[in-house]
């Protein structure tokens, strides 16, 4: 998010959409939302993963794959055609090439729809790609007759598509694909509403003939990239909200009686030692790189997936002390990573700790588990935030007052003592299974933060989580 690019706009604009627009998905039209709606029942209704991801041999695991995706694509299709007469005519059919384009058109639809929707199926995900994963098999595609797999559409290449490609070199671009911030004056945010409203309407004109399939189709496109603003905005905004407060409350050179940063291997659960000043630096590495992956999430994302659904790419299925997980490398993801942790490290400009990317071993079985762990960050920050944010609020009350008075001294205080405590234990190597796995690698750095939240019952200034109305950290699965 930076501002310029040649647009007058009373607000940063976001740049670099260019490089962008590869990976960002295409916003779902309303008749594609409701079609992904019938594979996402199905999957979730299906025990796929219960049943196939266990320990057989080869031969009787490769059965089940088969009996279990033959039922699941055979019960969609029959669901989805019309009249339903001419789905049941497939039953009993050794192998269902009849279905390939509806059910290719509902995965690429479902993984499109997830990929803008990060919220959305937290469990069902990972078993619908762990189907297609199975289906690229080549005894798997010669059993049923067809390969589910085809590449999510993404701006660029339905610009491409539309013969339109030309839109996404528009300097006018930035201004229409740019979320409007809170402008502090109500008439200032409604001319920048109009302004960007306008400026939609005059590259759709440009590209469209008025009246005509393609102006959707274009506004489409310059909509699915704003929306991509809007997540990477408030995201990666949620991290860098989090860094103000550690450069606001915290100086690396010094520390606050009672507000020190610095941790002891052994000393409160931590399996780190860093004194003050190097936890600083460590803490915000580590904020800086999870700010850097967000703002790449898509790229990262769709890589992913191209390495995660790859024919030559094979996984095994192994025990990673965390029940059996599909091991697989995915040298694109890791080569994508290496990129943005270089990026940041020269951001940062002194690094502390191991700069090792964990994908492809016991602890990162594959990529999936990767991009997993990262869309939750700002599930992580929020909360904190929220609630340190909202202490002025709650210290109106005067019991509420009396309370924080007794117990912090001052509101300011306590402030400073949620904000240490997660600067301290959410980044200290806890909340790995054993030694080895604990740490300062890229990976344990999020471990550790997950392992702060799910002691949060525990921390004294828990009630003032619950006075500024925190629930969970962990969100809704549906």
């Amino acid at each position: 998010m930076t501002g310029g690019g040649g647009n007058d706009a009373s607000y940063p604009l976001c740049e670099g959409t260019i490089d962008q627009v590869k990976y960002i998905p295409v916003r779902l039209t309303i008749e594609e939302r409701k079609r992904q709606r019938l594979l996402r029942a199905a999957v979730s209704a299906s025990r796929y993963t219960d049943v196939v991801d266990t320990p057989a041999n080869e031969k009787r695991r490769l059965t089940t794959i088969l009996k279990e995706q033959y039922n699941l694509y055979l019960g969609t299709y029959v669901a989805d055609v019309q009249p339903m007469e001419r789905g049941l005519q497939m039953c009993g059919e050794p192998e269902l090439s009849r279905a390939e384009g509806m059910i290719t058109t509902l995965f690429e639809l479902s993984r499109r729809y997830k990929v803008m929707n990060p919220e959305t199926m937290r469990c069902d995900y990972g078993k619908l790609l762990f189907i297609m994963q199975d289906s690229v098999r080549e005894e798997v595609k010669e059993q049923l007759g067809f390969n589910p797999m085809k590449p999510i559409v993404t701006v660029h290449s339905r610009a491409v598509e539309l013969g339109v490609e030309d839109l996404l070199s528009e300097p006018e671009l930035a201004l229409a694909t740019t979320p409007v911030p809170r402008l502090s004056r109500i008439q200032n945010l409604n001319v920048a509403l109009r302004k960007k409203d306008k400026t939609v309407a005059r590259l759709v004109a440009k590209y469209a003939r008025r009246g005509s399939k393609l102006e959707d189709k274009v506004e489409q496109l310059i909509r699915s990239i704003d929306d991509a603003n809007c997540y990477i905005r408030d995201n990666s905004d949620t991290i860098s909200a989090m860094i103000t407060e550690l450069k606001m409350h915290f100086s690396p050179h010094s520390a606050e009686p009672g507000l020190a940063l610095a941790i002891s291997e052994g000393v409160e659960g931590s399996r780190l030692s860093h004194e003050h000043e190097k936890q600083y630096h460590f803490v915000l590495q580590s904020l800086t790189l999870w700010k850097n992956i967000t703002k790449h999430m898509y790229k990262l994302w769709l890589l992913m997936e191209v390495d995660l659904l790859s024919e030559d790419n094979p996984y095994s299925l192994e025990d990673t002390g965390q029940g059996f997980n599909r091991k697989q490398q995915a040298p694109q993801l890791y080569d994508a990573m290496q990129g943005i942790l270089e990026m940041t490290k020269q951001e940062v400009s002194v690094w502390v700790g191991s700069d090792k990317v964990h994908i492809g071993d016991h602890q990162v079985p594959n990529g999936y588990n990767f991009i997993e762990k990262y869309t939750q960050t700002a599930r992580i920050i929020n909360p904190i935030l929220k609630t340190v944010q909202a202490i002025d609020t709650i210290a109106k009350d005067p019991e509420h007052l009396a309370y924080i008075k007794d117990v912090w001294a001052t509101p300011e205080v306590l402030k400073k003592s949620i904000l240490c405590d997660f600067f301290r234990h959410g980044f200290d190597g806890s909340g790995g299974d054993n030694d080895m796995d604990a740490g300062s690698c890229i990976d344990g750095r999020l471990t550790s933060a997950w392992h702060w939240c799910s002691s949060i019952k525990g921390k004294p200034f828990y009630p003032i989580f619950l006075l500024a109305g925190f629930g969970s950290f962990d969100g809704d699965f549906t």
